[in-house]
């Protein structure tokens, strides 16, 4: 990646597996597959298919370096979302 450019804040994702399971992943970048096809200023073009099951990959600038936070197989994931601030959660018992 280019050195000096400004990534800005690495953003929090929230990953939900379809096993249930729940975890977060810091990325500046996140790439959805293709399966493809591809759009260039308004003409689809094809792409030639990769080989194995379609991968999310997360990428982020951590400790001066571009690095791979996270490939996920996209069958495995149920949601990815973008958590811009903590959810603040009710206690319970507590008045509000």
């Amino acid at each position: 990646m280019t050195e000096g450019f400004d990534y800005g804040p690495v953003q929090t994702y929230e990953i939900v597996w379809r096993s249930g399971h729940v975890e977060t992943v810091l990325a500046h970048q996140v790439t959805w597959p293709q399966n493809g096809t591809a759009l260039y200023g308004g003409i689809v073009a094809m792409m030639t298919e990769r080989a194995g099951p379609s991968q999310v990959h997360f990428h982020a600038m951590l400790e001066g370096r571009w690095r791979l936070t996270l490939v996920a197989d996209e069958a495995d994931l149920r949601t990815v979302r973008l958590i811009t601030t903590p959810e603040a959660l009710p206690v319970v018992g507590e008045p509000s």
